[in-house]
């Protein structure tokens, strides 16, 4: 029996990518969900649900209004006596100044209300800030 020789071209040989990129974009999917999302800056506040309209400019005063009715502006406590005046205060710093108030869902409304009050009073825009 006569061997017969056959030729054997070697095949092209590749790779399949497909599995490679299916793995980087689930990485990718990961790493965005798992993020770390910039806080606002203030006391921590439980806010209520809502679905906002417009998204909100940066504020240049951020008051807020604790579970236990304690009002903060900028990081500090204040006495509700004294709020109307540090507000005229920085109004006269920044004239185009924008506040934010944002009230732990647990705070009295009424104090959230009597804030928003003396914003309007010193002729600061306001909006009360909530979770969406």
């Amino acid at each position: 029996m006569a061997r017969r020789r056959t030729d054997n071209h070697a095949e092209d040989v590749e790779m399949d990518m497909t599995p490679m990129l299916d793995v980087v974009f689930i990485l990718l999917i990961f790493f965005i969900v798992t993020a770390v999302f910039v806080k606002e800056p203030g006391v921590d506040v439980d806010k209520p649900f809502w679905i906002p309209d417009l998204v909100a400019t940066k504020p240049s005063i951020m008051v807020g209004v604790s579970d236990e009715s304690v009002v903060w502006i900028n990081k500090n406590p204040i006495a509700m006596s004294a709020v109307k005046a540090e507000l005229t205060k920085m109004k006269a710093e920044n004239p185009k100044a924008e506040g934010v108030i944002r009230g732990d869902k647990k705070a009295n409304i009424g104090v959230v209300l009597d804030v928003q009050d003396m914003f309007v009073a010193v002729g600061i825009p306001v909006e009360i800030s909530v979770e969406n």
